[in-house]
């Protein structure tokens, strides 16, 4: 824990920016790794100071608490009308009835793109999520995701000149207006943030939705618990992201030469941060490998730590607590119906589905 914590703190050792930073050991020449490159190397999460410092104070005001309270309702009746339709059913899978539509829906029609587009943009998100999430079944992910990228750069330039003549109030128009110190997003930096927010927006609090539900099924006793008492909740979640995140790892990039536990790590080398370890460190979590949702909440790294503590933090909190609440209120006898797939990958961590009986 205090490794991985170390290396969140100290961004001027540990750089974000693996596109720019990487030695020549890691890189590629490929055009399909350069063309994803170009527009991954924009996003928030891959920038370092000042660079990162900038953005953050433009994007951060499409993402205040009373942006979000705005969306409550909406999130709620997204909620209401995937569990009507699931349930009806008796026998359903939970990540493509539910778990993914959700936060797919919310960033979409939060970034003001409509629904009916909604298919088209996670078809692209897909393609992409097998290169970021490092998948480990040998498949050749570039040219998809280069494909997916260029799909959802080509879709959010047109949303952005549509925005630009008749601005809304959704996050797309907000980053328009957005400005810092007398500093505004360019359309590069729109266009690629968009494509950051519908990305993370989805592909992880579907992960976050999937896995919390896996294990509470896993643990009947948390699960009472939690369908007795809904103030439980907001801390449930938390331990949910605590006992298996959607995000188990991340990756930086040494930005000078480090000594470290006895071991020299060269500038420009990879250092992979392993947040599921350190969110089991027995040193920081008492009993870490039990499920305890009346565990304190503590210092989990799900979300990151530091400069990069995830943004979209509060709206995946406000999702998965109004979803699980709604869930086991609705539907308390759920049951697994099989047991499910683990996505073959190493950064994103989640089910393929999860077929439930009710």
């Amino acid at each position: 824990y205090e490794d991985v914590l170390r290396v969140f703190n100290r961004p001027e050792d540990f750089s974000s920016d693996r596109f720019r930073k990487l030695d020549s050991d890691y890189t590629s020449e490929r055009p399909d790794v350069k063309a994803v490159g170009k527009v991954l190397g924009d996003w928030l999460v891959f920038r370092d100071p000042p660079d990162h410092t900038r953005l953050r104070a433009l994007l951060q005001r499409s993402f205040t608490p009373r942006q979000l309270e705005k969306n409550r309702e909406r999130v709620q009746s997204t909620i209401d009308d995937l569990l009507d339709r699931a349930l009806e059913r008796r026998e359903f899978d939970f990540i493509a009835d539910f778990a993914f539509p959700l936060p797919a829906m919310v960033i979409a029609l939060l970034l003001g793109a409509p629904a009916e587009d909604i298919d088209a943009l996670k078809s692209w998100s897909d393609r992409l999520a097998s290169y970021l999430g490092g998948a480990s079944d040998g498949r050749d992910n570039f040219a998809e995701a280069r494909d997916g990228v260029e799909r959802l750069v080509e879709y959010f330039t047109a949303l952005l000149g549509e925005k630009r003549r008749e601005p809304r109030d959704d996050l797309m128009s907000l980053m328009l207006r957005a400005e810092h110190d007398g500093d505004k997003l360019t359309p590069d930096e729109v266009v690629s943030n968009c494509v950051l927010l519908l990305f993370a927006g989805h592909e992880t609090t579907t992960n976050l939705l999937g896995n919390g539900l896996y294990h509470l099924l896993h643990n009947p006793e948390q699960r009472e618990i939690l369908r007795r008492d809904r103030r439980a909740t907001p801390d449930a979640v938390e331990e949910l992201l605590r006992y298996d995140g959607p995000v188990p790892a991340t990756a930086k990039v040494a930005a000078r030469e480090l000594e470290w536990h006895d071991r020299t790590i060269r500038k420009g080398q990879m250092v992979i941060p392993f947040i599921a370890s350190a969110n089991r460190d027995p040193r920081q979590f008492d009993a870490p490998d039990e499920l305890d949702l009346g565990r304190r909440p503590g210092r989990h790294l799900g979300f990151g730590f530091g400069i990069h503590f995830c943004l979209g933090a509060p709206l995946a909190r406000l999702e998965a607590q109004l979803a699980f609440d709604s869930l086991l209120r609705r539907a308390p006898e759920l049951s697994l119906a099989e047991e499910p797939r683990w996505k073959p990958m190493i950064f994103l961590r989640g089910l393929e589905s999860l077929s439930l009986r009710v």
